[in-house]
């Protein structure tokens, strides 16, 4: 039975023609050639338009718009109630206090307690806090008088300040002397600001429990002081409001790190005095820094208010994108009560809100170009408005991707990196002649937003709160998702995987290990030596690595030797270049997937740049051998090649702000594995 078995499937056996076995590798050999360029390139070209079309088209939902509002908590509607407007004019001082002759408040608590507004003892408590030497802020804790809901107590916090332009050294002077005679005019820190004037009217209306009776939190007001041990109740008018001002983001380091009682954080090495016990119970879920920005004249376009709702934080944080949105809409409503002006609006008084802090030049630029591409083609209006409508949103898109991968750093990003969901909020009013004792329109109106975001996540529980933490933002109204920009991000990744499986599959005929392996630890030991004299030294010797590089990969290339079964040449150092890009593609891989998962904002140019260089731009075998063997070509080819790899060093290419992590970890090894791979 066996034996006839075995017949059968002997003769059953088809013989294959070596002619027609060899006419087909031919042709599936011929196939592939003309595949792997299609599959090298047209991913990485999809990713690209797919990632410009963001503002347009959102694959996820299927829309041809990019996504609107997102509020994932029901406490977080702002749009079912309303806040009554706040004053325009100061409230004066009736008697002046004896120690102050000239009637001034150098801070917030002495605002509080001058008895210009009548603020409720029982729930408003406010102390001076020098947490360094060269920091000093005011904390007013407004209690709620409902109590809280829960019994971890949870907290807002807001940090208030102005943001001063850059001054050149002789401005300093002049410009404080023209400040101090409006603070003399307006009368200390409520009178010198008219966005402080509004929020000691917050802080009033929070601390009334018939005012406020939906208050559930408890919540935090931060101002900056007067620095350098100044005497605040023997100060004159005229100190230097140079030496008083205090950064917003020092402020806020040292807040969360006195209100957690530990030392360092990025404020300073210096010790940090801590908060008393009773103000630092509760569990901050919240901050917003409100940044008065005064004096920067290229922010003002033909007079208008300029707002900017920032939520860009370092390392790619971001906080939860509900409070963005509940922040943006709670511009957009309307006080109680009757009619108003809306010019006093600084929603619809024709102001400009951004989600990026560059303000209209990107925008210009970006818009100019496409009005011009829209000339050249002749389109009509409405398809030219769209098209401008769309560059201004493009524009935005990348203001936005820009900030998280070079900056500024924004003052509340010491707070997301606790966990706390933080955001700044940037406000720039045109200086208009309002009066000494009037409040500007927009400010009074800002103050109320403010209070309205604040009834809005005072009904919210962040215990249980989840929402969407990585996103980017065209504009303060529409967002991309993580599930909407991570598939270009694979496309533009996927040559990477593509060139790596066309080597160990096809291309390559015996993987040189030892090669591999000694330029990889070399390139491994060059960027710890690297990273360890940047930590040191601050300097970087990336041009002393790559020339250590190129000696270890020329002395390490095998001689080319001859197969003895064949007696063909067998090209050992096209073996090594092939060898060295397999690796260098599955390294390129391994460092941009967990990048392009974390931040996106960085890991998406970061991929973008490197997967042509990695693996798109390789030279088919019959084009690099014909330029090895001409001396013309191959000296060309490598003047190119050594102009290139300084032109792209980290050094010149790589702004002077960008992530450290990302130079030392992931932008050094590939630049010296792209040394090691262009110099074989």
């Amino acid at each position: 039975m066996a034996s006839a078995t075995t017949t059968t499937t002997s003769s059953n056996t088809i013989k294959i023609d070596p002619l027609t076995e060899h006419l087909r590798n031919q042709k599936r050999e011929k196939l592939l050639r003309r595949l792997i360029p299609i599959l090298l390139t047209i991913p990485y070209v999809l990713g690209i338009l797919w990632t410009a079309l963001h503002p347009l088209v959102s694959v996820i939902t299927g829309e041809l718009k990019c996504r609107g509002s997102y509020i994932d908590e029901n406490g977080l509607d702002v749009h079912r109630h309303q806040v009554e407007s706040y004053p325009l004019k100061r409230v004066g001082l009736s008697v002046l206090p004896l120690s102050d002759v000239h009637g001034s408040d150098f801070g917030m608590c002495d605002a509080i307690y001058s008895g210009r507004l009548p603020i409720s003892d029982a729930s408003v408590e406010c102390l001076r806090h020098e947490a360094t030497g060269d920091v000093v802020f005011d904390v007013a804790r407004i209690m709620p008088a409902m109590g809280p809901m829960i019994d971890s107590a949870e907290a807002i916090v807001i940090v208030v300040g102005e943001v001063q332009h850059q001054q050149q050294p002789g401005e300093c002077q002049a410009a404080d002397g023209e400040r101090n005679n409006n603070n003399q005019q307006k009368d200390g820190w409520y009178g010198s600001s008219d966005l402080n004037a509004s929020i000691l009217h917050m802080i009033q209306k929070l601390g009334n429990s018939k005012d406020a009776p939906w208050l559930t939190k408890i919540v935090y007001i931060v101002s900056p002081t007067t620095v350098n041990n100044v005497d605040h109740k023997n100060a004159t008018v005229d100190t230097s409001s140079c030496q008083q001002q205090t950064n917003l983001a020092a402020v806020v380091d040292t807040f969360i790190t006195s209100y957690l009682g530990g030392d360092g954080g990025d404020a300073s090495s210096k010790h940090v005095n801590p908060l008393p016990p009773e103000f630092s119970f509760p569990m901050i879920r919240s901050l917003l820094v409100l940044s008065d920005v005064v004096e920067e004249q290229q922010m003002t376009k033909q007079g208008n208010t300029q707002v900017r709702i920032l939520p860009q934080g370092t390392g790619g944080a971001l906080p939860n994108l509900d409070l963005v949105f509940a922040t943006y809409y709670s511009f957009q409503t309307h006080p109680s009560g009757g009619r108003y002006d809306q010019s006093q609006s600084i929603y619809y008084g024709d102001s400009e809100f951004r989600a990026h802090p560059f303000g209209t030049e990107l925008e210009n630029r970006v818009e100019g170009f496409f009005t011009r591409l829209g000339s050249m083609l002749e389109l009509d209006k409405s398809s030219l408005a769209s098209l401008q409508s769309y560059a201004s949103d493009l524009s935005g898109w990348i203001g936005f991707v820009a900030a998280l991968v070079i900056g500024p750093v924004q003052p509340h990003s010491f707070a997301l990196k606790h966990g706390i969901d933080a955001l700044t909020i940037e406000v720039h009013v045109p200086t208009t002649s309002v009066g000494a004792s009037a409040i500007h329109p927009h400010y009074a109106d800002f103050s109320r937003c403010i209070e309205h975001l604040l009834r809005s996540i005072s009904n919210l529980h962040e215990r249980l709160h989840h929402s969407v933490a990585q996103y980017t933002m065209p504009s303060p109204s529409k967002f991309v998702s993580h599930g909407e920009y991570i598939y270009p991000a694979i496309l533009v990744s996927l040559p990477m995987v593509v060139r790596a499986a066309s080597l160990a599959l096809r291309d390559m005929t015996s993987f040189q290990f030892v090669f591999v392996g000694t330029v990889v630890g070399t390139v491994l030991l060059a960027s710890c030596v690297n990273a360890y004299t940047v930590f040191t030294t601050g300097r970087s010797f990336i041009g002393v690595m790559m020339m250590v590089v190129a000696w270890v990969v020329h002395r390490s290339i095998p001689q080319s030797r001859q197969e003895i079964e064949t007696g063909v040449d067998f090209d050992t150092k096209n073996e090594c270049r092939k060898s060295l890009r397999f690796v260098a593609c599955l390294i390129g891989i391994y460092l941009h997937v967990p990048l392009l998962l974390a931040n996106y904002s960085l890991g998406f140019p970061s991929a973008v740049f490197w997967t042509p260089l990695l693996a798109i731009f390789a030279l088919p075998d019959h084009l690099a051998a014909m330029c090895s063997k001409n001396t013309v070509l191959k000296t060309i080819m490598a003047i190119a090649k050594i102009l290139l790899l300084v032109a792209i060093s980290p050094s010149t290419i790589l702004p002077s702000n960008i992530s450290p992590q990302y130079a030392l970890i992931l932008y050094t090894p590939l630049q010296l594995l792209l040394t090691a791979l262009w110099l074989v």
